[in-house]
């Protein structure tokens, strides 16, 4: 089950089955630029770009998401990764025809950086 908050899908459920039900649909990504960054500053998560139109996916993961989605979000780190299919796609379809989900966040309080590294791969 879903709910709806200003353009921001939330889950009612918890994800600890580890299936790929989204617990944070964001669907208008160009709109939700700001609090999808904000939202995700410093939060270590399992996250998937989905084609609106063509339902291809790209699944992901990050130490720090809002650093991560910052990259997603500037034109020139993804022009000059061009062999990346997501970084392309980005670039091709702009970020309007992009759903973002967020599939899982991770606790790492008692992990290093390596360590968060290792688990979310």
């Amino acid at each position: 089950m879903f709910s709806t908050n200003n353009g921001l899908l939330t889950s009612s459920t918890t994800n600890n089955n580890r299936d790929l039900r989204p617990i944070i649909i964001y669907s208008n990504v160009e709109s939700n630029k700001l609090k999808i960054l904000s939202n995700n500053k410093g939060r270590v998560a399992i996250y998937m770009w989905t084609v609106i139109l063509l339902g291809k996916r790209y699944v992901g993961s990050s130490v720090d998401l809002s650093n991560r989605l910052k990259i997603y979000f500037s034109k020139a780190p993804l022009n000059q990764h061009k062999n990346s299919y997501i970084y392309k796609a980005l670039l091709y379809y702009g970020y309007s025809a992009f759903t973002l989900f967020i599939l899982e966040y991770i606790d790492t309080s008692n992990l290093s950086k390596e360590q968060s590294r290792k688990l979310i791969l």
